[in-house]
């Protein structure tokens, strides 16, 4: 039996760009959590901080092997993480336009149960075919 409980998750994202140094920010926010084994999901609502207010975030993570990040709202995206794979999905920004973006996930660690854990997520990100850094999340997620 899975059940969504309130949690506490903590985010924290770090974009290396080539020649510059590393910029991360951090997010600790209350969002909904829902463990039963090989099947994963949290979700949450972005921050101003975040330059997404308003938008819902949810993963998914599956096996402990794939990762889906869904966002929804103003900005509408859905990404695929598997080691050594790469993904090509639209980023759609409302009254922007969309752009193409490709995500190739180097490293990832799931380390998670029915009382939170740990997501780590390591990957490259291309914008339009142009590569524009590594990304890393590393979210600690806590059931209340």
């Amino acid at each position: 039996m899975n059940m969504v409980m309130p949690a506490l998750i903590s985010i924290r994202g770090t974009q290396r760009l080539p020649g510059e140094a590393p910029e991360s920010i951090e997010l600790v926010t209350e969002g909904s959590y829902c463990y039963e084994p090989g099947y994963v999901t949290f979700s949450y609502v972005e921050t101003q901080m975040t330059g997404l207010e308003g938008v819902v975030t949810t993963f998914t993570i599956e096996d402990g092997s794939t990762v889906t990040l869904r966002r929804t709202g103003k900005v509408n995206s859905t990404m695929f993480f598997s080691v050594g794979s790469r993904d090509d999905s639209l980023y759609d920004a409302a009254g922007v336009g969309a752009l193409l973006l490709g995500v190739e996930t180097k490293t990832m660690s799931v380390l998670l149960n029915e009382n939170g854990g740990i997501l780590d997520l390591e990957y490259v990100i291309e914008i339009e075919h142009t590569v524009c850094g590594l990304n890393a999340y590393h979210i600690e997620i806590r059931t209340l």
